[in-house]
């Protein structure tokens, strides 16, 4: 059994940015997730009523690893469809989970109905136990004060090499020591 791998889901890559990131810092593999429709209208409908189209079949099955990170975005405070997919498919093959979510909501609206918070129970509610962590990286953390409450400027940024520093570096800076002393503990 590996010690860990990085599943993603990404639809506007910053996702994709930050899979490949952890994936890096901690020297493991990464798969994408493939819904098997990709369609944005579609799978948010889905996403906000619960309902999923499934994913198509991985290439590393979660059950070989001890620790899974899982990354994707948070819609209108819904856990997407595609992480929801996953998750109630290899729930009984995960060990541990770490749930990490570009979005687009800060921390002080976590709450609101749109908000990461909402998310992070519903990954609680669906993998009880498995879950050891769930993070949020909010994009208006590598924007300025003002931006932060443009929310066209946040749905129009992306996570990048350019931007990605300050805050949102140094959450991600301890992300990493979390998952890799979940993995030293095994």
């Amino acid at each position: 059994m590996s010690d860990c791998i990085v599943y993603y889901y990404s639809k506007t890559g910053s996702n994709t940015f930050l899979a490949k990131k952890l994936s890096d810092a901690l020297q493991c593999k990464i798969e994408q997730i493939h819904p098997r429709t990709n369609l944005f209208f579609p799978l948010m409908i889905l996403s906000r009523f619960s309902f999923g189209p499934g994913i198509k079949r991985l290439n590393h099955d979660p059950a070989n690893y001890k620790t899974i990170v899982l990354v994707g975005p948070v819609w209108m405070g819904s856990l997407i469809a595609p992480l929801r997919d996953f998750l109630k498919k290899y729930k009984n093959s995960i060990n541990r989970l770490f749930f990490v979510c570009c979005c687009g909501s800060s921390d002080v609206k976590k709450e609101d109905k749109f908000g990461h918070a909402h998310v992070f129970e519903k990954v609680r509610e669906l993998t009880g136990s498995r879950i050891v962590h769930c993070e949020a990286f909010p994009i208006g953390l590598v924007l300025s004060e003002e931006e932060q409450e443009n929310s066209e400027m946040i749905m129009n940024t992306r996570l990048s090499n350019d931007n990605f520093s300050g805050e949102i570096q140094e959450r991600f800076d301890k992300l990493v020591p979390k998952i890799l002393n979940i993995e030293s503990v095994s």
